[in-house]
């Protein structure tokens, strides 16, 4: 039987263990730009003569794909099949449906790598059919499963979802291992044991693959919005908070409206901290806030003061100077833009109106999309919105404000989650008297 013509394109630390194990089914040629040693039936290629090869398996970063796509579709064979191998496929597979629709192509995740793999061990192999090519998915099934290994059919999107709630946590949780420097225990405990190994299946892996991994997975900011929640209400149980808790009524203090990220925050801070008996008093300014507060209407104010994307929070800094308070903890929230309008409206919009944080954070978003619209500034997202609502607005404008604002004012969702960082953390401060 004729022996397969196989190239790999990059050779880190995957590609090796991949391209030694296509070389038990054929001629294996790969291209880096770092040379290697050739090995028995690897060898290093130009990337001219590794594009002709029958099959070509993609093992950059999920990152170089779009770029390496752009700039090499028109050399590649037209009768090769490409396969990339990345963690993540939603994105690989929509580009090259875009990019080369007329060259077979098709996504494979092998949970496996360099640590991990092994002959005689359930080595799966997920594969995720194009919308060009869905046949090629069943023919390579077949493949592989010759080749000894487990394999299983979902399509792009179904993969994300799972493996950010299972490759991407235990990376994200691992990552954070690292970065804690876990020292060696005295009391080795097997739970601390397990936190060790989780740390070890990390260590190997670059920077970059986390980052794509995470960065690239649609999936991955509900998955990072569930690990928040879940941090802070464990940590909920053992924070104290310099206040009875045992007042008939904890009044906690919201620099927002009703509806707006301000208010969310302050419910979150309420389920987070068990107060039964907490309510919010939606307070807009954080002028009002600390004034409330010393004026003893609210026992707790809560304050936005930095941003991921937007930067510090000048309004906080600039109210809470001089004050007789004191800041008592802190908490990050994570935002979601969306882009609202009225019921009755279609189209393009005259203008776009939020709170300056809000157009801050969707910058990149609003100069794509609406380069030539113009964006005021409004005292408060969820302000906006009911501005928009009541006519105070032109009825053809946009808002950016919490999808809560939908139901709340009565209008329409746009676009939802346009903020240009996908874990578009908000840092907010709980603010006391000083005793």
């Amino acid at each position: 039987m004729k022996s397969r013509e196989f190239a790999i394109v990059g050779y880190g630390r995957f590609g090796r263990v991949f391209a030694s194990i296509l070389s038990r089914y054929g001629n294996v040629s790969v291209y880096d730009i770092h040379p290697f040693t050739p090995e028995k039936n690897i060898q290093q290629v130009s990337l001219e003569e590794a594009l002709q090869k029958e099959v070509i398996f993609l093992c950059i970063p999920i990152s170089s794909i779009p770029a390496f796509l752009h700039e090499n579709r028109e050399k590649i064979n037209p009768s090769s099949t490409i396969i990339d191998t990345g963690s993540v496929k939603t994105y690989p597979i929509r580009w090259m449906d875009e990019m080369i629709p007329h060259i077979p192509h098709l996504g494979i995740h092998p949970l496996f790598g360099p640590d991990s793999y092994a002959e005689n061990r359930v080595n799966l192999i997920i594969l995720t059919p194009s919308n060009q090519h869905p046949q090629l998915a069943e023919t390579w099934r077949d493949t592989f499963q010759e080749w000894h290994f487990f394999t299983r059919i979902l399509s792009p999107d179904e993969h994300d979802k799972h493996i950010a709630e299972s490759q991407g946590l235990t990376h994200f949780i691992g990552n954070i291992l690292l970065t804690l420097n876990l020292p060696e225990s005295k009391t080795p405990t097997k739970g601390y044991g397990m936190l060790r190994a989780v740390e070890a299946f990390c260590s190997n892996d670059t920077p970059q693959l986390f980052r794509d991994m995470l960065m690239y997975n649609e999936h991955s900011s509900e998955m990072f919005r569930s690990f928040m929640k879940a941090t802070h209400t464990v940590a909920s149980l053992i924070r104290k908070e310099s206040f009875n808790i045992q007042k008939e009524k904890i009044r906690v203090g919201a620099m927002g409206d009703e509806g707006s990220f301000s208010h969310e925050a302050a419910l979150q801070y309420i389920r987070d901290r068990q107060l039964v008996n907490g309510e919010v008093l939606c307070l807009t300014s954080a002028e009002n806030v600390l004034e409330h507060l010393e004026l003893g209407r609210i026992d707790i104010g809560l304050l936005p003061i930095q941003n991921a994307v937007g930067g510090v929070v000048q309004e906080t800094l600039t109210h809470l100077a001089g004050t007789r308070c004191k800041i008592s903890g802190h908490f990050p929230f994570l935002v979601k833009q969306c882009l609202l309008s009225r019921l009755d409206f279609e189209g393009k919009p005259v203008s776009i109106h939020s709170h300056l944080q809000a157009l801050r954070q969707c910058k990149s978003y609003l100069n794509t999309h609406y380069p030539d619209v113009p964006q005021i500034e409004e005292r408060d997202t969820a302000a906006a919105a009911a501005m928009l609502s009541r006519g105070d607005l032109p009825r053809n404008a946009f808002v950016i404000a919490p999808e809560t604002c939908v139901k709340l004012h009565h209008l329409k969702l746009v676009r939802s989650g346009i903020q240009d960082l996908d874990y578009n953390i908000t840092d907010f401060i709980s603010v006391i008297m000083d005793d």
